[in-house]
């Protein structure tokens, strides 16, 4: 497996932390209509399932502007790269040998 970079593990763990905020965000929308009886406890579950709807979509707007956010800086941040077929490094275009390793990619070429 290639040597990943650091800004690739960080989305992956930001898509996994947004993934538990949105699973326990939906496993909380239970709230406390115990003793409501009637309209009272319809209105208390109509409340809470319009909260949680709420909560869930700001939660699924804010994924989406960390994914684009995070995904133009991955972008910027990899131009110019390419990844050593032996090692995995990154190796600016350019260059001949690998650093780490020393591949020549002017003998393959």
């Amino acid at each position: 497996m290639k040597n990943w970079r650091k800004l690739t593990w960080f989305i992956l763990i930001v898509q996994v932390l947004f993934i538990v905020w949105i699973v326990a965000g939906t496993s909380s929308a239970t709230s406390n209509c115990d003793g409501l009886i009637g309209d009272s406890l319809t209105a208390c579950q109509a409340g809470t399932a319009i909260g949680a709807g709420i909560g869930i979509a700001f939660i699924i707007f804010l994924w989406a502007v960390a994914d684009i956010i995070l995904g133009v800086i991955w972008l910027i941040t990899n131009r110019g790269q390419r990844d050593c077929p032996t090692c995995g490094k990154a190796v600016k275009k350019g260059k001949t040998k690998c650093g780490s390793c020393g591949y020549d990619y002017q003998k393959t070429a």
